[in-house]
């Protein structure tokens, strides 16, 4: 799904000679969550939220005109964060979350104003996307909580793992945080592509992933993890020849007495073992060690 998919066609503009009380009209007429301002060009030069009102109220500052509401909020051009509308729109998601904003003026190939995209309508059109780890594109942390009743149902034999890339902060700290980024994206990808339609994957920490995999006995469990492993060793990035990428994993078998954080905890022990014996490697959990 892309960006112009999910955006409002019609975003309500304003300029910058207009008044401040056309502002406040704006607001109190529609039912909207920001104002975009445009140039002669019709192009976005920035925008105000409902909060950037409110800062204005609190200030009790009364700028005449809209250019003169920009420089109360200490707003200009060079900072204004705007979205390409063929974007996947997760990538305004992504913008979203690193400039902790919720609406994203949406431009065409000229840089021409085509739309407003908000996080209201992004969760509106695609609920599940609370769920979803914006920057790998799996499931959330928060995914858990519906996992907990639907484990309870199952009768056949599962398997949860937890999988840590290894030296993951010497990677930052080498190559920096967007390098660090690709190879969480591309360690993501890489576990989705090797398990089961149906199997579960969760980005569980910074870099740490949660597979919960269906119809998979522990000695399935134990071929799976090691076939992972294998896959995300064999990793490469084109631009970076010399950056090798290696797993550590815990496994154990979920037990439906226990509860879902209690099985997790088991795969994290486990994980944690495999990198006391060296990484890059499987661990089974063994309750006895721990």
């Amino acid at each position: 799904m892309r960006v112009k998919d999910l955006m409002k066609p019609d975003p309500i503009t304003l300029k910058l000679d207009d008044k401040l009380q056309d502002l406040v009209d704006k607001f109190s007429t529609y039912e909207i969550g920001s104002v975009v301002i445009i140039n002669e060009k019709k192009e976005p030069f920035q925008i105000i939220t409902l909060r950037d009102i409110a800062k204005i109220c609190f200030l009790q500052l009364f700028p005449s005109n809209i250019a003169e509401v920009l420089k109360v909020l200490n707003k200009n051009k060079d900072f204004l964060i705007t979205v390409y509308h063929l974007k996947p729109f997760i990538e305004a998601l992504n913008l979203m979350k690193k400039f902790n904003i919720s609406h994203l003026p949406v431009v065409n190939k000229n840089n021409k104003l085509v739309g407003i995209l908000s996080l209201r309508d992004i969760i509106k059109t695609v609920p599940e996307i609370i769920y979803l780890d914006p920057l790998t594109e799996v499931n959330n942390r928060s995914y858990l909580n519906l996992l907990k009743t639907k484990l309870k149902r199952i009768r056949g034999c599962v398997s949860v793992l937890m999988v840590d890339i290894d030296n993951f902060k010497n990677i930052n700290d080498t190559y920096g945080h967007m390098i660090g980024d690709k190879v969480l994206k591309k360690v993501a990808q890489t576990l989705r592509k090797n398990i089961k339609i149906t199997d579960e994957i969760i980005r569980y920490g910074g870099e740490e992933f949660l597979i919960i995999a269906y119809r998979c006995s522990l000695e399935e469990g134990k071929k799976l993890g090691e076939r992972l492993r294998k896959k995300i060793e064999k990793i490469k990035f084109k631009d970076i020849p010399g950056l090798r990428t290696t797993v550590s994993i815990g496994i154990t078998s979920y037990k439906p007495k226990k509860e879902l954080l209690e099985v997790v905890e088991e795969a994290d022990k486990a994980m944690y073992q495999a990198k006391k014996l060296g990484k890059n490697r499987i661990n089974v959990y063994q309750e006895k060690i721990f």
